[in-house]
């Protein structure tokens, strides 16, 4: 061949061969780094005399197995990935094993690879996004309450003597008591307290693991909370939820899309940009659930969250479920004996007294939820490290691409 028509085609290859370097070398520059080693390989070129020194050459493994045999460069970074995923969930794989949960565990990705699994999320899973947990947000309102409290005493007004009362309650748990205090007794600061605390900011810091919610679920999902992180995340992921139910009012065919299979999400307190969509109060709880301990299933949110619970598998993401008006319907359906109630799993913190623990694991598993437990400890500030949970969801999401196994 004319060594000028030679050139022009070893040009035109050097510059495709640069440019297509430049790309794997950014998308696949940490599996190079691994192939290539410490050294490149040396190989040296012809001579015409034992006088003459060679020309020394030297080629990157990567570059070699691309260019003379791309299937097995990638089935190599397959490999590579392989083993980087096996790495990333080692500490979890023996932390199941070793705590007894891999049956459980592998039950849980079984449901997620079927799509039966609708996420139940509570405000843990909002904390990472800088959002308050429910009790710290009532603290917090309390505190701003106290504010006007004194100066309305410094006006000679009379001054909110019932928040000590909310206090008591608080430092007890009782959670409804205190909000119902807070509510029938301040009410616009409550409304205005919740939107204010809760709305999304234009450019919202999304983080933790809500993020992997779009991975597991392409369906219905279950929610306490007011603010809107994950209906922002499913939007981020190409995913928008197209069928909502606020507290107690229904809008966009819910039922419709739930029975479809289509994304879908319950908020059992509300939306945070509705007000009259609350549930706050003790009044408002028996008007969405039936009063007193019985459930009015004739009631649109009573009746769609059974729905749920005996066509779906639940998984219990950031809720600390306490005994509560939503826990006590579950117990109360799987107590009429009316229905097949599929498993239900919770990622939870597990208490570290034991009969704490006990009591927790029969309460749960009356109402046919089966615990994953992961350790959630104490840091020097005082902060509980829920990091196991991201870990237990990353885990299943790889189990259930085949990235890995159990």
């Amino acid at each position: 061949m004319d060594s000028r028509k030679l050139k022009g085609l070893c040009d035109t290859v050097l510059k495709f061969k640069s440019a297509l370097n430049d790309t794997l070398k950014s998308e696949n520059g940490e599996f190079h780094v691994a192939v290539n080693g410490d050294k490149p390989l040396m190989f040296e070129g012809l001579t015409q005399s034992i006088q003459d020194d060679p020309n020394s050459y030297s080629v990157e493994i990567s570059d070699l197995l691309f260019w003379h045999d791309p299937e097995a460069y990638m089935d190599e970074m397959e490999r590579w990935e392989g083993q980087q995923v096996k790495d990333q969930h080692v500490e979890m794989l023996e932390y199941l094993e070793e705590s007894e949960q891999s049956a459980v565990f592998s039950k849980l990705v079984e449901t997620i690879k079927k799509k039966r699994i609708a996420p139940f999320v509570g405000a843990g899973l909002s904390k990472s996004c800088n959002f308050p947990l429910w009790g710290e947000a009532i603290e917090k309102l309390v505190n701003k309450l106290e504010g006007v409290s004194t100066s309305e005493q410094r006006a000679a007004q009379p001054a909110l003597a019932y928040l000590e009362e909310v206090k008591q309650q608080l430092s007890e748990w009782h959670y409804l008591e205190a909000v119902e205090l807070l509510y029938t007794n301040s009410k616009t600061h409550v409304d205005s307290f919740v939107r204010n605390t809760f709305e999304l900011s234009a450019n919202p810091a999304i983080s933790g693991p809500v993020k992997l919610l779009p991975k597991i679920c392409d369906g219905c999902i279950v929610t306490t909370n007011f603010d809107e992180v994950i209906e922002t995340v499913f939007i981020k992921d190409q995913k928008p939820i197209e069928g909502y139910m606020h507290g107690t009012q229904t809008q966009h065919q819910f039922v419709a899309k739930l029975i479809q299979g289509e994304r879908c999400i319950l908020k059992l307190h509300g939306t945070v940009n509705d007000p009259e969509t609350y549930i706050l109060s003790e009044a408002q709880y028996n008007d969405a659930y039936g009063h007193n301990a019985s459930f009015d299933y004739t009631r649109p949110l009573a009746k769609t969250l059974r729905q749920i619970f005996v066509s779906h598998s639940l998984l219990f993401l950031g809720c600390s479920l306490e005994q509560d008006r939503t826990l006590g319907l579950f117990q109360d359906v799987v107590d009429s004996k009316a229905f097949d109630i599929p498993d239900h799993f919770a990622f939870l913190p597990k208490p570290s007294d034991h009969e704490k623990y006990l009591a927790k694991e029969e309460l749960l598993m009356q109402a046919k939820i089966r615990p994953i437990w992961y350790q959630a400890i104490n840091g020097e500030d005082g902060i509980s490290d829920h990091s196991g949970l991201e870990k237990l969801l990353k885990l299943a999401i790889d189990i259930t691409a085949g990235r890995t196994r159990i």
